[in-house]
C-alpha cells in the first residue's frame, strides 16, 4: 500500500522494470478513488526515478500539488509505461503495476494553550 499525504510531497517505491518492455519509459500513473471514483492521472519521466538501483525498484517523489483537490480516500493505482511524454490515455498502454494508494491529512499535531486557567473554590 502506497501512503501519500495531502500537503506534503510523498517519497513512493514500486517495481516496474521487472514488467516494462521499453528501454527507457515514462510512466503514467492513474488514481481512481475507491469511494468517488473520480481519476487522478500524471506522467513522471522516466529520469525522474530517484532509485539508486533500478533493476530491483523505483522510487519517486510525488509533488503536493498532483492531490491538492483530491478528496480523502484509498485510491487503486495503474502504473503504466509509454513513450509519451503527455499522455494520460492507458488505452493501449503496458500495465506494470497496480495496487492500492492512500490519501489522508497530515498528522495533526495539538499544543497546550499559552494562558493559564485559573479556577477558584469557594
Amino acid at each position: 500500500m502506497l501512503n501519500l499525504v495531502k500537503g506534503v510531497t510523498s517519497t513512493i517505491v514500486v517495481t516496474l522494470t521487472e514488467k516494462q518492455l521499453l528501454a527507457a519509459p515514462n510512466y503514467l500513473f492513474v488514481f481512481t478513488g475507491r469511494t468517488t471514483n473520480k481519476q487522478t492521472k500524471f506522467v513522471l519521466l522516466n529520469n525522474a526515478d530517484i532509485s539508486q538501483f533500478k533493476d530491483r525498484y523505483n522510487k519517486f517523489s510525488i509533488d503536493k500539488a498532483l492531490f491538492a483537490t483530491a478528496k480523502d480516500d484509498e485510491y487503486v493505482y495503474n502504473i503504466y509505461e509509454q513513450a509519451s511524454t503527455t499522455n494520460t490515455d492507458p488505452t493501449g498502454l503496458n500495465l506494470l503495476e497496480t495496487g492500492i494508494a492512500k490519501l489522508s491529512q497530515p498528522d495533526t499535531v495539538f499544543t497546550e494553550p499559552n494562558a493559564t486557567t485559573e479556577f477558584i473554590i469557594p
